[in-house]
């Protein structure tokens, strides 16, 4: 048996917020240790698709979604609220 993972190199390129558990930092840096290591030759690396929009309703809220799709760098004053929500 392998061991598989699934890993986006574009990971690293997004910020989730100070608060946020997901430290792509991290991710990325346990890759490059896969690989440094030799490691992937004993894995199954698997690179995941981008979700439609039908798989992220089944995850997250509608309200999620629409704040998703409304929030951009040049409005997120506007979002303050949502955004300490999310």
């Amino acid at each position: 048996k392998k061991v598989c993972y699934y890993y986006d190199g574009d990971v690293g390129n997004y910020y989730y917020g100070q608060g946020h558990p997901m430290k792509p930092h991290r991710i990325r840096m346990t890759h490059n240790l896969l690989l440094n290591y030799g490691l992937y030759r004993k894995m199954e690396i698997y690179r995941p698709h981008k979700a439609s929009g039908e798989e992220m309703t089944k995850y997250h809220s509608d309200d999620y979604i629409k704040f998703l799709r409304s929030i951009r760098p040049d409005n997120m004053s506007e979002y303050s609220k949502q955004m300490q929500r999310f």
